[in-house]
């Protein structure tokens, strides 16, 4: 499968500057068309001459009532509107990051996978884009003109857009395109283009960080175009008090600072965590998380939080391209059959706010926990140490292999297939077929379908094939009261033994016939 291509858009808060430095670790399984610095109602740098209300009067922004007052209930503060500029991010971080940390660790990472672009690549992708005020809109810029450029070229294959800030430099450039074509012979052409090739993460129900995705009507001006939504994030702010079970442990600042932040280099060292030091240029004293362990967003009923040193400190936006890397799942190829974020919702209006309150009724099977959350972690503190260490020291993702004609299977109601794949790695490893009952599609037991599942070929870590590769089979049953059209989704999860295990899936739909 090809490479996710993917253009990514961020304020630079603190949890983009950690989701970045994560994504570095990964940059190999993505081609990045850019990097681009805009605004949102949290960060922006201003022009020197305006102010937010004479550039965006329907602003979102909160204010002095968000770092020096109290808000109560969410909502912007009339007095923002005379901000010249608000919390403004350290303009040329980003460059640094590639140009010195990145580069350090680049001799390593391009040893344990290939892919990994030199920092000379990435540089010449990291532009500007409409930065200076929350919502501005006003005129094309480097980043708006690179993503009009994406979106209008050849290629054929789904642009990712990502919004880890406002959406409004992406809309810059879609008004642009929207401006050039849509009185011309032509628009029907570029709409269909722009339809079938954009995805956009990080807005849902019209919204991102601004409000400049429902104020340019992009929905009525592009019917159709995508926004989608995974059923999890990665970690937040409160995921050191508020994680699911499995994963809460490796929150910690116990996990954390040695697994992350101590000996992995200057990349890993510049992840942010709560009261490590860090000091964050242009933020203000409440939100420098690097000196505090404390978290008050000002809210009512909302008390103080309080968290250990090195706890994590969260990553805000990493959610919007951790579901674009496979490890073996297909849940780019049907939505429906989830990623490692779980399965992935579209929305093609406004509705999006409705449609999560209603996703309880939508879904009959709202996913709880994210199975696959522990292992991506897992595979990220892996990673860490790819930075400082040659492949012989490191830890890899074992190789899992579906024949193609293995795929997707078509049977009866009642039948029973056999599920195989071909699994190698230089470690022992675990591995075991199972029904991901949130990838089915089927109204009838799905515990009792996921008995289904013969387990007695699954190889327990002490048996498993250490430089051979080992054919794991199981077999399913497909449910007696299956109709025509229902799936089943069965995934094989190969783990492998270290201090820092990895994992990659293999994944068969089986599909039922008449």
């Amino acid at each position: 499968m090809a490479k996710p291509r993917v253009i990514i858009t961020t304020d630079l808060e603190c949890d983009d500057m950690n989701s970045l430095i994560h994504l570095c670790l990964y940059l190999n399984e993505f081609e990045t068309e850019g990097i681009v610095y805009t605004s949102s109602q949290f960060h922006f740098n201003g022009d020197g001459v305006h102010t937010l209300g004479e550039v965006t009067p329907n602003y979102r922004c909160q204010g002095l009532l968000e770092t020096e007052g109290h808000i109560g209930y969410p909502h912007p503060d009339p007095e923002a509107k005379d901000l010249m500029a608000y919390r403004p991010f350290e303009e040329g971080w980003i460059e640094n990051l590639i140009r010195n940390e990145y580069a350090e660790a680049y001799p390593y990472l391009s040893q344990n996978a290939e892919g990994f672009p030199t920092p000379e690549e990435i540089l010449s992708k990291i532009v500007y884009g409409n930065y200076e005020f929350e919502g501005d809109i006003r005129f094309d810029t480097e980043g708006s003109m690179l993503i009009e450029r994406c979106i209008l070229d050849e290629r054929e294959d789904p642009l990712y857009l990502e919004s880890w800030g406002g959406v409004n430099t992406i809309v810059r450039a879609l008004l642009s395109i929207y401006e050039r074509f849509s009185d011309t012979a032509d628009w029907e052409m570029i709409l269909r283009k722009v339809v079938d090739k954009v995805r956009v993460l990080g807005v849902w129900g019209g919204q991102g960080q601004d409000n400049s995705w429902l104020d340019a009507d992009i929905f009525g001006k592009f019917p159709g175009i995508q926004c989608l939504r995974s059923d999890f994030g990665y970690v937040s702010f409160m995921s050191a008090r508020t994680a699911q079970e499995d994963v809460l442990p490796m929150l910690k600042g116990n996990f954390m600072y040695p697994h992350f932040k101590i000996g992995h280099g200057p990349l890993m060292a510049k992840y942010g965590l709560y009261g490590d030091g860090t000091v964050y240029e242009g933020e203000a004293d409440k939100y420098q998380f690097g000196l505090t362990t404390t978290l008050n967003w000002s809210y009512d009923n909302m008390p103080e939080f309080h968290f250990d040193q090195y706890d994590v400190l969260g990553e805000g936006d990493s959610g919007t391209y951790i579901p674009l890397m496979s490890f073996g799942l297909r849940g780019l190829e049907d939505y429906r059959y989830g990623t490692l974020m779980g399965t992935i919702h579209v929305e093609t209006d406004a509705n999006g706010r409705q449609m999560m309150a209603d996703m309880g009724n939508m879904v009959k099977r709202v996913p709880r926990v994210n199975p696959f959350l522990k292992a991506y972690h897992e595979d990220f503190a892996a990673r860490a140490n790819w930075c400082v260490k040659s492949y012989a020291e490191c830890n890899h993702n074992p190789s899992v292999l579906v024949a193609p004609e293995d795929l997707d299977l078509f049977v009866k109601p009642g039948e029973t297939v056999t599920l195989q794949a071909m699994v190698e790695d230089e470690r022992p490893y675990a591995a075991k077929w199972w029904l991901y009952g949130d990838g089915c599609l089927y109204d009838g037991d799905l515990e009792k379908a996921a008995e289904g599942v013969g387990t007695s070929a699954c190889m327990p870590m002490e048996d498993a094939a250490g430089d051979d590769t080992s054919c794991i089979n199981a077999a399913f049953t497909v449910p007696a009261d299956a109709k025509p059209g229902d799936f089943f989704n069965l995934i094989l999860t190969v783990k492998n033994e270290d201090e820092n295990p990895m994992t990659s899936y293999g994944q068969i739909i089986v599909h039922v016939e008449a």
